[in-house]
This record gives C-alpha cells, structure tokens and sequence, in this order.
C-alpha cells in the first residue's frame, strides 16, 4: 500500500512542478513568512535577555525542532485539514467508501504540499544555527535523538489533524479548538515548558502531548533541569507517546467513518 502512496504523491509532485517559477515563489513566500515567527522571539529577546532562564539560542532549539516537526506534518497531512471539510461538505467522502482502499490512506495521499518545504527549510536553518551554538555534546544517542524527536512530533501533529478531520464527520466543520492545539501549540512550544501554569503543562503533556515535540529533548540535549521535575529522560518517550497518541486518533477516526451519513449524492 505504501509504493501506491508514494506513486500517488510523486504524481502530485510532477503536478506542483509543472510550474516551477510559481512553485519556488511559494516555497520562498513559506519560509520568508513563516520567518517571521522566529523574528518575533528575536525582537523579545532583545528586550528581555532570557525567558524562563532560557537563553535566545535554546529556545532556538525548541523551536526548530518544534517548527520542522509541524511543518513537515503539515507537507503531508493537509489532506485532513480544510480539504476534508469541503469533501464532507460536498458530500464526496462517498467516493472514499466505495474504492477498495483504506479510507485514512485515501485521505492522507489525497494532498501533498510539496511547496511547504519553505517552512521546513527554515525551521532547520533555525535549529542548525541553534545546534551549532549551543555547548552540545554531540554523543551518538544525542544525534539519534533528534531525527527521532522530529518524526514523533510529525506523529503528534498528525495526531491533531485526524481528530480534527473525524469531528467533521458530526459537525460537518474542524472546530477552531483544533486549531488552537496545532498552530497555537506550535507557537507554545516555541517556548519552554516551564514558563507556563502547572495546568496548561499537565495538558499538553498528557492529554495532547505537543510538549514532547521538543522539551524533554531540549533538556536532554542541554543538560539543564526542569524546575517543576520533567525529567530529560522523557525525551526517549516521545516516540512512544506519539505512537499512542496517534494510535488513539486512528481509532477516533475510524469511529467517525462508521458514524458518517451519505450525502445521497
């Protein structure tokens, strides 16, 4: 199933570079905007010289991690975002059902954004810089560590976007709660954890984990310690926890599609 996903996305692929000056035009338009994300966080640190204890170069690390993990989530999974909504909205999720493939597969291949390369580039520029920065002491498992945080958060986010997509299949829209747990967790865990109240921690650790995208690996890669006892030991979890965490999302959404009422169309 996995070489028709990849036949199906290069085909979208060779579709988005039929156009090559407009695609690149959008590839840079993504990572010049999304840029200025970063340069808020610079412009406060040029105010206030810490946050949270935190230097302007580790908390460059928490955001690029964080960045490049949604991003790419965002490259491959934009089928289940505003996509989604038109399809139920327009009654052509009917056409899903009745192909002999796994519906979350159909959807997942549906959209590829190949033009979102721009904010992942600029995520791993922001996270280079960081790394090559900071006093990191660059063992095997600290360079394992990071390709396995990215892909958790990728999972994570992913996570996000399935819920969001199988609630559509009751209110026919993605509630903007969603939104506030991918975008606005993004921009959360830009910064660390431990500036924030005990409840909002307690939520995006354990309910929606978006913490694990980049903290404990943060505390592990610096060596620092969390006042309020996250140990950077959690860093190894989050695999883990995204598997659960999506695991959880995939039987949310198969729920949705047995609840689903065709459109009659």
């Amino acid at each position: 199933m996995w070489m028709l996903y990849w036949r199906l996305v290069g085909a979208r692929i060779r579709a988005q570079l039929q156009y090559k000056v407009s695609f690149w035009l959008d590839v840079l338009s993504f990572g010049l905007t999304t840029a200025l994300d970063f340069a808020v966080i610079a412009i406060l640190f040029s105010r206030f010289h810490t946050i949270g204890g935190w230097s302007v170069n580790e908390v460059a690390l928490l955001y690029g991690l964080t960045t490049t993990s949604f991003s790419l989530n965002e490259m491959i999974a934009r089928g289940f975002d505003s996509p989604f909504e038109r399809m139920m909205q327009r009654g052509t999720f009917d056409s899903v059902l009745t192909r002999p493939l796994n519906s979350f597969f159909q959807v997942l291949a549906s959209e590829f954004q190949l033009r979102r390369l721009g904010r992942t580039a600029q995520g791993l520029v922001v996270l280079g810089f960081a790394c090559a920065q900071l006093s990191i002491q660059w063992t095997a498992t600290h360079i394992l560590l990071l390709p396995l945080t990215i892909m958790a958060g990728v999972a994570i986010y992913l996570g996000l976007y399935v819920i969001g997509a199988s609630i559509c299949f009751w209110t026919i829209k993605t509630p903007e709660v969603i939104n506030a747990f991918t975008f606005g967790g993004s921009q959360m865990t830009s910064y660390p954890m431990s500036i924030y109240s005990r409840p909002l921690r307690s939520v995006f650790f354990w309910i929606i984990p978006v913490a694990f995208v980049n903290y404990p690996t943060a505390l592990q890669l610096l060596g620092r310690s969390d006042p309020y006892g996250v140990s950077p030991l959690l860093a190894w979890a989050a695999p883990f926890v995204a598997t659960v965490f999506l695991t959880v999302a995939l039987s949310f959404w198969r729920i949705g599609v047995t609840k689903y009422q065709s459109a009659g169309s």
